[in-house]
């Protein structure tokens, strides 16, 4: 990671809009963003070796795999749960990933970007002590 970086943030949605504005966002307060447009564009991101802090991934990519899918592959691939974020536009049809150990957070789409402004850095901080700790245990 690069000394000046916030963190390391992979975005995963279908829709490039979203994934732009959110990426544009991100940067102008130095964070270091990869985006993706599916599962399985994100898996290839991870095993090129960007090992993000934050997974931000819209629940509902219209194909499968769903983001509570993809949280947990991704996880599996890394080989630790970094902070993850799921959005969705229905909370009530939305899951939870069955992953130990990561913090999660699930909200509506449209993002609150003041609110992700202000939680980033504490998720970014969670998951760096968190891949520590994991990696420390014997």
């Amino acid at each position: 990671m690069d000394v000046g970086t916030a963190g390391l943030i992979l975005h995963v949605d279908d829709e490039r809009s979203v994934r732009d504005s959110l990426s544009m966002l991100l940067r102008t307060d130095n964070y270091e963003v990869r985006s993706a447009s599916s599962g399985s564009e994100a898996l290839q991101v991870a095993n090129e070796g960007f090992c993000p802090d934050v997974l931000i991934v819209d629940f509902n990519l219209g194909q499968p795999p769903d983001g509570a899918e993809i949280a947990e592959q991704h996880c599996r691939v890394l080989g630790y749960p970094p902070s993850i974020i799921m959005l969705t536009g229905d909370v009530n049809h939305a899951k939870f990933p069955r992953i130990s150990d990561a913090i999660f957070w699930l909200t509506r789409k449209p993002l609150n970007p003041q609110l992700l402004m202000l939680a980033l850095p504490g998720l970014v901080q969670v998951s760096r002590a968190t891949r520590i700790l994991l990696t420390a245990s014997p």
